[in-house]
């Protein structure tokens, strides 16, 4: 079981005695580069005068409750800890018994002494800083684990993700601070340490908010005409954090006409009507008023519209649904999209399913992913090595249009199928398909489609006409 909550930086220590840094922990890292993006950061944010009341948002730290010796383990965020350490003894110039933590590395005997003498150098600063009370105003999201394996499965799965996947944490602080509401801030806070938490758990990544931004979100918005740009956190900070807008109305924000929203123009958090009228109604989250393709922006904004399409994801594709159309649509993406599918294909699938979705609910969406699989699996039998760039290809040199904007622009699904069995590459593949049992990967897709559909014939065809 894991606990979340926040906690200012001031608080931490006495929140959670006996901190400690297990062995397996990788030294500290930071260097004098790191140190003044922070406090340049800092120097923007608290001298600001109309940031003069906020906190600022430093991100989260994940503890490993160790009952036996009475330790709190800090499995993830110890850079950060370590960090905000030395830039309180550079700026009260001691050291508290309780926050004199132990490494054993010396490359953070080394970084450790570098940062301090960096921090103590811009003293100046810090007591400017100081002056409007920084310390007390660091928050932090503190997620604690009673379960050593949840723990660790945690640290390995973060350690292993790499720089490039940190975007999420990015994206999370930049908006918790264009949030006013102290008490909003929380709840947003440990809501998004929740899903990220959940995803270790249970040691499913494509669950997870970084595999619903790269491989999804940035993909469903970005991926238009013939730009179809590899995702890549430069990329997907560029789309959802300075591409995104500012309210003009404080505490008001802007909405778009799509499928789930025909009624309203703008949210007021002071009145929130459509979103009281959700709660109320106990309508899922997958009907906010939103549509992915829209302009989001800074704060509450942004997190409504990721909670949407984080469940829309696991509705269609990890949880169980009442709704006729996604059952029978995951018993085929089940049946055919299994383990041995490539990946890159399976991504474009989900890619494919949320943004119809998106469009047009559960409407026909029983039909769609057959015809969506009929449109990729004609990659899948033409290649035995399927890399990122045939799924590009197929949206740009392939066919007529990009799908995902045939998808998204139209008014009724059979435009979207009528365009699929348009493709004349797309109906080549299968008219010229002889694939054999030796042909690995290939025909194992093959059986799993002649399988699903309960054929004895030993070609696919006439693939387009199974679709039921």
């Amino acid at each position: 079981m894991a606990k979340v909550s926040t906690c200012p930086y001031s608080d931490l220590f006495q929140r959670y005695p006996r901190i400690g840094i297990p062995e397996y922990q990788r030294p500290y890292r930071w260097d004098e580069q790191k140190a003044t993006d922070l406090l340049n950061d800092f120097n923007e944010f608290f001298l600001n005068d109309q940031n003069k009341a906020q906190e600022y948002y430093m991100g989260s730290i994940l503890f490993f409750k160790n009952v036996e010796s009475d330790v709190y383990e800090v499995i993830d965020g110890q850079q950060r800890l370590t960090t905000l350490i030395l830039l309180e003894v550079a700026l009260t110039g001691h050291l508290m018994p309780e926050k004199q933590l132990k490494y054993n590395s010396h490359t953070s005997f080394l970084n450790i002494k570098k940062i301090r003498t960096y921090f103590e150098g811009r003293k100046e600063l810090l007591l400017k800083l100081q002056e409007h009370n920084f310390l007390k105003r660091l928050c932090l999201t503190i997620v604690v684990s009673d379960n050593e394996d949840n723990a660790f499965a945690f640290f390995e799965s973060n350690n292993n993700r790499g720089v490039s996947l940190s975007a999420d944490d990015y994206l999370k602080a930049y908006h918790l601070r264009a949030v006013s509401s102290e008490y909003l801030q929380e709840d947003l806070a440990e809501e998004w340490e929740r899903k990220t938490f959940n995803a270790q758990r249970i040691n499913d990544a494509e669950t997870g908010l970084i595999h619903l931004f790269y491989n999804i979100l940035y993909r469903s918005r970005s991926w238009r005409g013939k730009d179809t740009r590899q995702p890549s956190k430069p990329l997907v900070l560029e789309t959802f954090q300075k591409q995104t807008k500012k309210s003009l109305k404080p505490n008001v924000f802007p909405l778009f006409a799509s499928s789930q929203n025909l009624r309203y123009k703008e949210i007021d958090l002071d009145q929130s009507e459509p979103l009281v009228e959700y709660q109320e109604n106990n309508l899922a989250k997958t009907t906010l008023p939103f549509a992915i393709r829209q302009p989001i922006y800074k704060g509450y904004h942004f997190f409504q519209y990721v909670d949407k399409y984080h469940e829309i994801y696991l509705e269609l594709l990890r949880n169980k649904s009442d709704q006729h159309e996604v059952h029978k649509m995951r018993k085929f993406y089940d049946d055919v999209y299994d383990k041995n599918m490539s990946v890159f294909l399976r991504h474009y699938m989900q890619l494919l399913l949320v943004t119809y979705y998106d469009r047009f609910s559960d409407d026909q969406l029983y039909k769609a992913v057959q015809y969506f699989d009929y449109f990729i699996g004609s990659i899948r039998i033409d290649k035995y090595y399927v890399r990122e760039e045939a799924v590009k290809n197929s949206l740009t040199k392939d066919i007529d249009h990009n799908l995902l904007d045939i998808i998204s622009n139209a008014y009724l699904p059979d435009e979207i199928f009528d365009f699929i069995t348009a493709q004349n590459k797309v109906m080549e593949s299968y008219k010229n398909e002889s694939l054999e049992g030796n042909d690995g990967v290939r025909a194992q897709y093959k059986q799993r489609v002649l399988l699903y559909y309960q054929k004895t014939e030993t070609k696919l065809h006439n693939r387009a006409s199974w679709i039921q």
